[in-house]
């Protein structure tokens, strides 16, 4: 079998290196995994290499999978001996083996993300900690954060700066006698306690190497520390190395990925060869050029110019709408033009939040385009939508007890499944209901911080019910939001939490656009929403082989579409707020959509509003800066007529023009803004300056929303209050 005669001469270079590290960069479409397979089997075929002195690392099974089976296609040999897997399963199996060594029980258990969930929570009961000051799950990054950095607590102890830090420091060493107890190890700890070994036994790290002739590494750019260190440790600097990556798909570093890996390979393998893979054999030339101009503004990058013989294709289009109910109309009514051609399937939409997909969704459904979400929940379906959802059910029936028991303890108010329990027991007797109970709560027979809770839920109930009679829909859930403090539970850093408030600001924007439209035509407006609500929720869901893809671009990578549309092109959204508190942020958002127009194969386009519903007030949109970074000669542009409708008069012409917003302008608008100062941020809302840094051009802002963000001042369109 000739496996020379399917590659392009920079693809048959890389596949027939020879001895030493190499690093191969492989641009979107190139076909880097066809590298990797064939490389396997040319060292099997031609160079006689036994396949089980072969490793090839990635980061998903399904893409070991699918890498398996091709390689074993190539070499036609089935149950083919090579390791094919994840970094987590070849650090499992060199545990299994040596775990010993480093004190690990033969038989070592792994807890699952439920049980880490679990332990922290244990871990902060026992330390007499709140979980809402540490939310679980950013406890548990913070210290998945540190393995991955390989810390041990002591370590991480000894770093931690913030207090949120030194209480993680503590919880981790309680989380670490938790598993020590139960003989098991985390996802986490594989990757740490691999490297671990490898450096404190040099008998086994030679062993490994002795057996390890050639190793394959994928989609270098996600590497973290510690999966760095693994590579290290199994061949050394000179060693048979072919890592095959692309830095300008590097959109992972909060997850804790490091670009260095890519961008420093030779510090760390001196005697490396660098080879590019510049070929593209999935897009048009238009979207090439207009992707390789935008990310070729990125300052941390190796460069690679993206060519293909497919021809030039249609420009790309840039539609810009006047909100976001016409964008999402303009780009139902391009699905339709499109699927005249083309399968539902073959199309994507592609956004940067989750909360985006709320207006598109119903849009989708109202005119009956098969769509399925990928990669995360239905709007409606998401636990913070529910939450609210459900406080709205149970004030228009308080026997609703679905509704009752889902937020009788959201957010935590100290009524735990003992003091339910007891309630359910107390009405088991009379066949009254939970509500029933509560109106006829008798306190002295329950414990009394239990009774004040309780008590303190049914009169919270009472109060927001008789504002149901009083209040306007969208006035009752901002009334809601403001009894419980719900939000609160998410004003905290992580993106996690971040996303959820977005959520519950877009809900909050849902609420006011149905009252809007059905203000005058119904007369129980918040029955009719939460009919509304639950026929969106409880729609059949579509297969994914019949309808559009709606996805974030984070989910997108590694997948392609006949047409692409990436909606939402405006600073705020993409670039994200989250972003704007530094350049290394923003180059990260710049290879997201350059991820996202490259995953486009014929037809790419992009959207952005001029003004957008947050919270259920407009705001002033500017378009992203990213857009005025695209050729001309490879972009058209068209506008809705709801831009001259909805725009004011003063920044209309700046949002038409090609150029992005005059920032000496932004600048200074913002200069002068010292420590104690109230703003005003066009997506974050209002807040005070806590920090000022470099003459103004760097600011730390707590936002009365969403807490402390920093922000660069010339890009942060703040006004002063």
């Amino acid at each position: 079998m000739d496996l020379e005669r399917d590659l392009n001469t920079q693809q048959r270079e890389a596949v027939t290196h020879g001895e030493g590290p190499q690093l191969v960069l492989a641009g979107a479409g190139s076909g880097k995994t066809r590298v990797i397979t064939h490389r396997v089997a040319w060292l099997v075929t031609h160079r006689g290499i036994d396949p089980a002195a072969i490793v090839a690392m990635t980061f998903t099974n399904k893409a070991a999978a699918e890498m398996r089976e091709r390689v074993e296609g190539l070499v036609r040999m089935h149950s083919l001996p090579t390791f094919v897997g994840t970094f987590h399963g070849f650090s499992l199996r060199l545990l299994r083996r040596y775990g010993e060594r480093i004190g690990l029980e033969p038989g070592f258990l792994i807890f699952d993300r439920d049980d880490q969930l679990s332990m922290v929570k244990k871990a902060l009961e026992s330390e007499g900690l709140s979980d809402a000051s540490y939310p679980p799950r950013s406890v548990l990054a913070a210290i998945g954060s540190a393995k991955n950095r390989l810390l041990d607590p002591s370590a991480f102890e000894s770093q931690a700066a913030s207090f949120f830090d030194q209480k993680v420091a503590i919880l981790y060493r309680n989380y670490q006698s938790q598993l020590r107890r139960g003989a098991g190890v985390d996802f986490d700890d594989m990757l740490r306690l691999a490297v671990k070994l490898l450096i404190d036994h040099p008998d086994v790290k030679e062993r490994s190497r002795s057996r390890i002739n050639y190793l394959m590494v994928d989609e270098f750019q996600d590497t973290n520390h510690a999966q760095m260190r693994l590579v290290l440790e199994l061949v050394g600097p000179s060693g048979n190395l072919t890592a095959v990556g692309d830095e300008d798909q590097g959109i992972y570093r909060w997850r804790g990925a490091d670009l260095d890996n890519v961008l420093g390979f030779e510090k760390y393998f001196p005697e490396a060869t660098v080879r590019k893979l510049e070929r593209n054999y999935r897009s048009t030339q238009n979207i090439l050029s207009a992707a390789g101009a935008v990310v070729a503004n990125n300052s941390r990058r190796r460069g690679k110019e993206l060519w293909t013989d497919s021809g030039a294709g249609d420009p790309v289009e840039l539609y810009r709408a006047g909100d976001e109910q016409d964008e999402a109309r303009w780009i139902a009514n391009t699905l339709e033009q499109l699927h005249d051609k083309r399968r539902w399937s073959e199309m994507a939409v592609l956004v940067r939040t989750n909360a985006q997909t709320r207006v598109l969704e119903e849009r989708l459904l109202d005119r009956r385009i098969p769509y399925v979400l990928v990669g995360g929940l239905r709007f409606y379906e998401r636990a913070e939508i529910k939450d609210l959802v459900a406080y709205l059910r149970l004030l228009r029936n308080a026997q609703d007890e679905f509704s009752l028991n889902r937020i009788i303890n959201r957010p935590p108010r100290g009524i735990g499944k003992a003091t339910r329990d007891q309630l359910e027991q107390n009405l088991t007797s009379t066949g009254s209901t939970l509500w029933d109970g509560l109106l006829h709560l008798e306190p002295g027979r329950f414990p009394q911080r239990s009774a004040k809770a309780l008590t303190g839920f049914r009169d919270l109930i009472l109060r927001l019910t008789e504002a149901a009679d009083q209040l306007a829909l969208p006035d009752l859930l901002e009334k809601i939001l403001s009894e419980t403090k719900y939000a609160d539970l998410y004003r905290k850093e992580d993106q996690e939490s971040q996303a959820k408030l977005e959520n519950i600001s877009e809900f909050v924007t849902a609420v006011h656009e149905f009252a809007e439209q059905k203000n005058h035509e119904v007369d129980d407006l918040l029955g009719a929403f939460l009919d509304h609500a639950s026929l969106v929720a409880d729609i059949d869901s579509w297969q994914p082989d019949r309808g559009v893809s709606v996805m974030t671009l984070h989910s997108a990578k590694g997948l392609e579409f006949q047409a692409v549309i990436v909606a939402g092109l405006e600073e705020g959204l993409l670039p994200h707020f989250n972003a704007l508190g530094g350049e290394e942020d923003v180059e990260e958002e710049r290879r997201l959509l350059y991820v996202g127009m490259t995953r486009a194969q014929k037809t790419l386009f992009l959207t952005c509003c001029r003004r957008r519903r947050i919270a259920g007030r407009y705001q002033d949109q500017d378009p992203s800066r990213f857009i005025a970074e695209i050729p001309e000669d490879c972009l058209t542009i068209s506008d809705s007529p709801d831009l001259f409708a909805n725009a004011r008069t003063s920044g209309v012409y700046s949002f038409f023009g090609r150029s992005q917003p005059d920032s000496s302008a932004t600048a200074s608008s913002s200069q002068g803004l010292s420590r104690g100062c109230r703003v005003r941020h066009p997506t974050l809302g209002d807040g005070v300056v806590l920090e000022s840094e470099g003459d103004g051009d760097k600011l730390t802002v707590y936002f009365d929303r969403v807490g402390k963000r920093k922000l660069v001042a010339k890009y942060a369109s703040l006004e002063y209050l």
